[in-house]
This record gives C-alpha cells, structure tokens and sequence, in this order.
C-alpha cells in the first residue's frame, strides 16, 4: 500500500505534523485536494508536490514549460473541454498509436484515467504535473501561440513571447512580495534532489489557520442571514441540508 502524500511530506521534513493536521482540517472542511490545500498554505510549493506525487505514486513527472506544442492529430485525443474538466493533457502517442501520454495534476484517480481511456480510445501512460503548469501549457497546445512566462533578468516582470520565442509584449506586473525566510528543519532523505522544505513555526502556523476559520465563519454567518432574510431558503432549510 503507498504511502500517503501527507505522511510522505512529514517523512521528508517538508511540513510537520502540526502543519499537516491544519491542511487535513482545512480540506475536510472545505473539500480540495491536499496538495492543493498546502500550497494555498503556503505551507509548501507545486514543485514540491509534483515531486512528492511522483514518488508517491511511481510516475514519472514533466517539465510542461519546457515541452512543445504536440501535433494536432494527438490534441484531438482529448478535447480541450474534457482537457479542462479532468485536469489532463495529451503529450505524445507511442506504441504505433496505442498508447497516450498524458500530463495529470491528479494522476492517482482511477475514475479520470479510466474516462481518458474511453475518451482516447487507447491505453493512458500518465505524468504528473502541476495546475498550474497545466493551465499554461493548455493556453499553448490549444489555444495559440502566446504564452507567458517570467523573465528571470527583470524580477517580475511578465513577458509574453510568441511560439518561435520571439517578444511580443512585456508587463512589468506587480512587484515581487517577499516572504519571511522558511525555518530551519532536518535533513532530507536521498532521492529528493531540490526538495526544500518550506516549514515555519507550528503555533504560529496554527494560530494562523484559527484566525482565519473565525473570519471565514463570520462571513459564512453572514452571509447566510442575508440569503434567509432576501427569501432564498428558510432557516429551517439551511438547518435541515447542514444536518443531512
């Protein structure tokens, strides 16, 4: 049985057991992926997800920044309408056409490979990568030639080249936020290269997330004695569906 992603995280000394029971709160509070639930905590970043998926899972991840456009007849395997709903992306056919690579942000649902499968009409050989590479290389493969990427000699700005790497448009964007430094942990296991962990204080990580639950519960309150006094349910309702 593999190792959960959560447990695979804490093993690495990526996050801790404390920062590991807030994501797990908050997801079982508001639904998402876990990966996804850590980095909107900063508790972590994609790459460091993509990573720990992939060795979670024992599929191979990929550089979609780095790949190009594949040929039309592979892009029709998956529409871009199934590309979006599922989070996939068709990189290439092998095997004399039987079988698609895939790029996957959730490569371990059986139910969306089994839906490629069917849609594809072939077998799915999956990677893993993250969203949000996913949603750039997407705006690439399907929809044109522009695509935007971070110009690393000027420090947020946004460059936006065509598919031959040519400048066609710059922003200068908002200006870098600095973060505080990560704390100090211990070593990581052989086989991670690049994985730094990205932990800070347990208790202020926690008092953090409870400031942030009251807030969120007092705009949810709210929120709901506006919809029962504008008429859109009854109290009654909303105490019944919270039940059920």
């Amino acid at each position: 049985m593999p190792i959960k992603l959560g447990e695979l995280l804490v093993r690495a000394n990526v996050i801790n057991d404390v920062q590991l029971k807030a994501a797990l709160a908050e997801q079982e509070r508001w639904g998402g992926k876990l990966g996804e639930v850590l980095v909107r905590m900063s508790f972590c970043t994609e790459e460091i997800i993509v990573k720990a998926l992939s060795k979670q899972l024992a599929i191979p991840r990929i550089d979609l920044d780095a790949q190009p456009p594949p040929a039309g007849s592979v892009l029709q395997k998956i529409p871009v309408e199934v590309s979006v709903s599922l989070g996939a992306l068709p990189i290439q056919m092998k095997d004399d056409g039987k079988t698609l690579v895939v790029a996957l942000s959730d490569p371990h649902n059986i139910e969306i490979v089994d839906t490629l499968r069917a849609k594809a009409g072939c077998r799915i050989a999956p990677m893993v990568a993250s969203s949000s590479a996913l949603e750039r290389a997407r705006a690439r493969f399907y929809f044109g030639r522009v695509e935007a990427e971070v110009d690393s000699g000027a420090p947020g700005e946004l460059r936006l080249t065509d598919a031959q790497g040519r400048t066609v448009a710059t922003d200068p964007g908002p200006a870098p936020v600095k973060s505080s430094p990560p704390a100090p942990s211990g070593r990581l296991p052989t086989g991670w290269p690049g994985l730094s962990p990205t932990s800070q204080n347990p208790s202020d990580a926690l008092a953090a997330l409870e400031e942030k639950q009251r807030k969120e519960a007092t705009i949810l309150k709210t929120m709901v004695e506006l919809l029962i006094e504008k008429g859109v349910f009854t109290r009654e309702e909303y105490i019944a569906r919270v039940k059920r």
